[in-house]
């Protein structure tokens, strides 16, 4: 009985070191703008503006607002189908304002279908992997030694919702990285 109330008590001190964001679409499915809110799901946090065009798509990642400080600018420069050949498209571009240089997300051989890797501002290396499974869809942010920094949760069957992020503390560090990189990730076509 003992080891039950102790391991319930450490679960619950855990989520709450957790910082858990819920991502909004704006204008629904068709919408290339989206909300991040706090974890209370009033406050908002991030706002993406999204652009889209033939061949790449970009968007903007602003503090607290549509009008807010500008966090960084991410864009991708392929938007088709699958390459043949095994064949990548190029990286994606994370452009973090207070840093002095462009975070590259690339897709590398011999790694699952969907991780993506990055250095962050530790100069480590750091991938997001996507888990799927029959009812929800799971990405992981891992450390080279496979310590998990960040989970984003896919919200299935929802208009509004896209998903909930949630940042471990050994990922606080790089929170705007982490919300840029999982948002990029998230966004259709690539």
């Amino acid at each position: 009985m003992e080891n039950t109330l102790f391991l319930d008590f450490r679960s619950m001190h855990c989520e709450e070191q957790l910082l858990s964001f819920h991502v909004y679409r704006v204008g629904g499915f068709l919408g290339d703008d989206k909300i991040i809110k706090a974890q209370d799901k009033i406050t908002d946090m991030y706002y993406l503006k999204g652009s889209r065009g033939d061949t790449q798509w970009q968007f903007t990642l602003h503090a607290d607002g549509p009008s807010g400080a500008l966090i960084c600018r991410v864009s991708s420069a392929y938007t088709g189908p699958p390459m043949i050949c095994g064949l990548f498209p190029g990286p994606m571009l994370v452009n973090i304002t207070s840093e002095r240089r462009p975070i590259h997300m690339e897709r590398r051989r011999g790694t699952p279908e969907g991780t993506q890797w990055f250095r962050g501002p530790d100069n480590r290396e750091y991938h997001w992997r996507t888990r799927m499974h029959l009812w929800r869809n799971e990405m992981q942010c891992l450390d080279t030694e496979g310590e998990i920094m960040a989970t984003y949760r896919a919200t299935a069957m929802a208009i509004s919702k896209d998903g909930e992020l949630h940042i471990y503390p050994s990922g606080r560090f790089m929170t705007d990285l982490l919300v840029a990189t999982s948002l990029a990730i998230r966004t259709p076509d690539h």
